[in-house]
């Protein structure tokens, strides 16, 4: 056996040992650290300044886009008044001032940024008056350039400030000149965020500064000598206004950029400084411990004594025993046993004599077995003390080790465990009546230590509702079976539960094993589980009944179709999160019904589920979406301040197509706004004067519009105006007005065209423009329709009645007629009421009627055709029909639009526009009508290049049908032979407004 100065040192040895491991191991990852934290750092601030020098280009590159688009505008309108002015070029100098100062005046008037804008003539002297002072003139010569093409002079500085020269020359010589406003492009410049300390500049390339965003002291400065900042480092980018001679540089702040790295530096340093100083830390802890171990030491020995009187009072002795000898036990032992306390010994048949006759044979083999095997034993029995023969219960532990001879000895220690297993059987009895009642239980009961939390039992019910097996129950806390994010509030449920705060009214969620999970009810009750405070809890499982409750809350708050929140629920969350103010878009779409007409319901809820999808991201971002009804959608938006990035982020998603299995349809949106609450106190009110305003942005055609109050009353108008036509139809009040349309060789009447008109009590009318909207709004454009088909019928009857049976009537058809009534059917009806014969009645039909549903648009005109009714395509050239499409169509004119009548005899654009429609129609053999007649000079262009029939207030103004049947027996005597502009514009009186359409 070694001595005991080297069973001490021993240990020492080999602690310092592991101690000086742990500290070289420390010094060698401090170097590893400092290498790794130096190479992060260093690319660290590499990546960041090559970060800063892309946003700077950006910056540039945004500004450059800025200020071209700003001189683009500039450049078209001057375009604008040249290209106006350029018609008079063969006006004199003196002449020509008054009209293009006109268009002057009001670009002018738009573009606030001009300082001034004459025009000079062919000697650079201005002929229009010139506001800007006599020093600001062009650096350039007014002649140079290239005519249609603006030239731009160096800054120059006056009285008012900076300006731009800009120069447009005009074909003729003459030439316009203006003055771009330095400050304009400085207000432009001094919005943009070019960080802290950041600049933008815009000066002339090799000249001054025009605008800065430092501020306006920088500007008329060498553009070169600008940038960068005598104290502040920048980082530049710079990039050339395209086309024009101006330069944008952008410098992002050197010391901005790499603030944030700095910091990284700084933290990186002082943790590397925490580790060393952790080190030197750690090297001393170990000293100690050390120290510590050797106190522990003599601690223990000095300790021994003590430890032998704690035996005593705990009633735990100890015993040894060598091979075939007797058996030695302390004095408690003896006391335990029964024994004299005086006997400290006994031999082996008088323990056994001692030892329950049921435990003797366990004893036995197991103390043969430590003797064998000299492993550690434990074991509980029972002995019979004397007197009395009291049953007691003795915890035996003990080991066979050698002696100091080296003989076979065994030892150990006995405690007495008699009250602790008289408690248990007590506690078993109570338990099993306990289990009786909590295992058989329908619903899931544990019991968790209120101290720990962790579960002390679990019935079969609780096992097979929530998945896990009894050890596995067992080994977790109830914690374990809460979602992460409750486990919180579950730990503050435990503490209030033991007090009369308790709700068992709440609902909790359980997680099962399987990941699922469920909503329970919660009943507790205190308890005491085996000593300890615990809690019974008894868990109800109300998934379904709360599903039940959500799906009836949800249906009631959102639309089915789309998933979003309905009107109601819209308004209650505008209520509820618009302190102090929000704002609404309203959406409404068109082409839904058409995907449903054309491709199905599935398709239509396909799209209108797409829609749905963009608004709920765009609600997300910021505030709510819902769906209002059919295709109206609504947009809440909560901040303010990103009201104009989220409406256009709106119009952005509706203008995008949808996409479905086989089709790509574009929806057209008008969108209204409003605000709450300075539109409305309600937020039902709010939302539907949004909605109000989309619909008359959409009546407008307008794709976004404000709501105003005085929209309101016009929408309480035109509700009224609604009404007014159901009893004006009732009432018979409309009437039928018919213009002429003639042959354009000889002046005969061709045909008449149905006009409809209101006339009022005062005898005026209102126009058609005003009703005629209304009526496709509120439906009653078909009942309309139809009340004017009949009336041409009769009209047509009576016409033929007073001799003029070859001359046709024709009507306008609305695409609500064409596409939701029968109106080849009716069209039959009234030929077979009136005995018309074929060719009595002609129906324009517009482009966009047509394109809507080519297919079936196809099958009514042959229908049309074989009823006995002609067909004319009206206000050809103003829509998309396809050429490929229009030679199927059974079609018998093109009627060519006002609008390319005009100045045809003057205009060349418009006349290739007219050459190429009559060229059309004759290719297709179609009689080809030209409307919107008013001059000499026209009706004798479309004469002579072949048009076959004109109308036109130069002809014939919109009449009753008595006085226009009067008419035709005027020319009828006169056989055409003067074909006068009857109602040609006199000299010096305004022309007829354009024709208002309608049914």
């Amino acid at each position: 056996m070694a001595a005991p100065s080297t069973i001490a040192t021993a240990p020492k040895t080999r602690a310092w040992g592991s101690d000086r491991a742990v500290l070289w191991f420390g010094v060698v990852l401090g170097v590893v650290l400092a290498l790794a934290l130096a190479a992060a750092i260093a690319n660290d601030r590499a990546s960041r300044l090559a970060a800063a020098r892309h946003q700077a280009s950006a910056l540039a590159s945004g500004t450059e886009r800025l200020v071209w688009l700003e001189l683009r505008n500039l450049e078209r309108a001057m375009r604008g008044i040249a290209s106006d002015a350029e018609a008079f070029s063969d006006m004199s100098d003196e002449d020509i001032a008054v009209p293009v100062a006109a268009m002057i005046e009001g670009v002018a008037a738009r573009q606030h940024e001009l300082a001034q804008l004459v025009l000079l003539d062919r000697e650079g002297r201005p002929l229009t008056p010139a506001p800007a002072p006599a020093d600001a003139t062009p650096a350039f010569e007014p002649q140079a350039g290239r005519a249609g093409r603006m030239v731009m002079g160096p800054p120059q500085a006056d009285s008012t400030g900076w300006t731009l020269p800009l120069y447009l020359p005009m074909r003729d010589g003459r030439g316009l000149l203006a003055h771009l406003r330095a400050d304009e492009l400085q207000r432009r410049v001094r919005d943009l965020d070019a960080g802290r300390d950041g600049l933008v500049q815009l000066g002339w390339i090799g000249g001054e500064i025009v605008a800065d965003s430092r501020g306006e002291a920088y500007i008329g400065r060498p553009l070169a000598a600008g940038m960068p900042d005598g104290e502040i480092a920048h980082i530049v980018a710079s990039r050339d206004v395209q086309g024009y001679p101006l330069r944008v540089r952008a410098g992002l702040s050197e010391a901005a950029v790499l603030a944030p790295w700095r910091r990284v530096l700084l933290a990186g340093t002082v943790l590397y400084l925490l580790y060393w100083v952790g080190l030197v830390v750690l090297a001393r802890q170990l000293g100690r411990n050390a120290r510590s171990r050797a106190h522990l030491m003599r601690t223990l020995t000095a300790t021994a004594g003590g430890l032998r009187l704690a035996q005593q009072l705990g009633r735990t002795g100890s015993w040894e025993v060598t091979r075939g000898g007797p058996i030695s036990w302390s004095e408690p032992v003896a006391a335990i046993v029964g024994a004299d306390p005086a006997q400290t010994s006994a031999t082996v048949a008088e323990f056994f004599g001692r030892v329950h006759p049921e435990d003797r044979q366990a004893v036995a083999r197991t103390l043969r077995g430590a003797w064998r095997s000299c492993e550690p034993f434990a074991m509980d029995f029972r002995v019979v003390a004397t007197p009395g023969n009291i049953v007691r219960w003795l915890s035996v532990r003990g080991q066979c080790m050698p002696d100091e001879r080296g003989r076979a000895h065994m030892a150990g220690t006995v405690v007495d465990i008699t009250g602790r297993v008289e408690a248990e059987r007590r506690l078993a009895d109570a338990e099993r009546l306990f289990r009786m009642l909590f295992e058989r239980n329908p619903l899931p009961f544990w019991v968790f230590d209120v101290g720990t939390l962790r579960l002390l039992e679990v019935n079969q019910a609780a096992i097979d509702q929530y998945g896990y097996s009894r050890e596995e129950f067992l080994a977790m806390n109830i914690l374990d079976i809460r979602p992460v994010e409750q486990r919180g509030s579950a730990v503050a449920d435990v503490a209030r539960r033991g007090t009369r705060d308790a709700d068992d009214r709440q609902i909790w969620l359980h997680r099962r094993r399987d990941g699922q999970t469920l909503e329970v009810r919660i009943y507790t009750a205190d308890i005491d589980f085996r000593g300890r405070p615990a809690r019974l809890v008894l868990a109800e499982d109300v998934s379904e009944r709360m599903a039940h409750e959500r799906e009836l809350a949800w249906r009631a708050s959102h639309d089915m179709t789309t998933g979003l929140i309905n009107a109601r629920a819209l308004a209650d969350e505008m209520k509820a999160h618009c302190e102090p103010g929000c704002r609404v878009a309203y959406a409404q779409l068109r082409g839904l019904e058409l995907i449903e007409d054309s491709l199905g319901r599935r398709a239509g809820a396909d799209t209108l589920r797409a829609i749905a999808r963009r608004l709920e991201r765009l609600g997300h971002r910021y505030g709510s979406a819902g769906h209002v009804r059919g295709d109206e959608f609504a947009l809440l938006v909560h901040d303010p301040a990103q009201w104009p990035q989220a409406l256009a982020d709106l119009r952005a998603e509706l203008a995008r197509p949808v996409t479905g299995e086989d089709y790509l349809q574009r929806l057209e949106a008008w969108v209204g706004t409003a605000d709450y609450p300075a539109d409305g106190e309600d937020a039902a009110v709010v939302l539907g004067n949004a909605g109000l305003a989309a619909h008359q942005a959409r009546s407008e055609g307008t794709p976004l519009l404000r709501f105003d109050r005085e929209m309101a009353q016009r929408a309480s108008d035109r509700l009224q105006l609604a009404g007014r036509i159901h009893e004006a139809l009732d009432a018979n009040q409309f009437e039928l007005y018919f213009q002429i349309i003639r042959y354009a060789g000889n002046g005969q009447t061709a045909a008449l065209e149905a006009l409809l008109r209101w006339p009022q009590a005062d005898g005026s009318f209102i126009p058609p423009s005003q009703f005629i909207p209304i009526s496709e709004d509120s439906g009653m454009i078909v009942p309309l329709g139809q009340w004017v088909l009949r009336e041409a019928g009769r009209a047509q009857r009576a016409i033929s009645d007073a001799g003029f049976a070859g001359v046709p009537v024709a009507v306008n058809m609305s695409l609500a007629q064409f596409m939701h009534g029968d109106l080849a059917a009716d069209v039959e009806r009234v030929i077979a009421e009136h005995g018309l014969r074929r060719g009595a009645l002609h129906l324009e039909l517009t482009e966009s009627i047509l394109m809507t549903r080519p297919e079936a648009a196809l099958g009514v005109l042959r229908r049309l055709r074989q009823g006995g009714a002609c067909v004319s395509l009206d206000d050809f050239g103003t829509g998309y029909s396809s050429m490929s499409y229009l030679r199927h169509l059974p079609l018998d004119a093109l009627k060519i639009d006002r609008s390319f009548v005009v100045d045809v005899h003057q205009d060349e654009r418009n006349a290739s526009i007219c050459l190429a429609l009559l060229a059309l129609g004759r290719s297709l053999g179609l009689t080809v009508v030209a409307e919107g007649v008013e001059t000499a000079g026209q009706y004798e262009w479309l004469r002579t290049h072949g048009c076959d029939q004109v109308q036109g207030f130069g002809f014939d103004r919109p009449a009753p049908l008595g006085q226009v049947i009067e008419r035709l027996r005027t020319l009828q005597r006169n056989r055409g032979a003067a074909v006068v502009m009857a109602g040609a514009t006199p000299p010096g009186e305004a022309a007829p407004p354009a024709r208002a359409r309608g049914p």
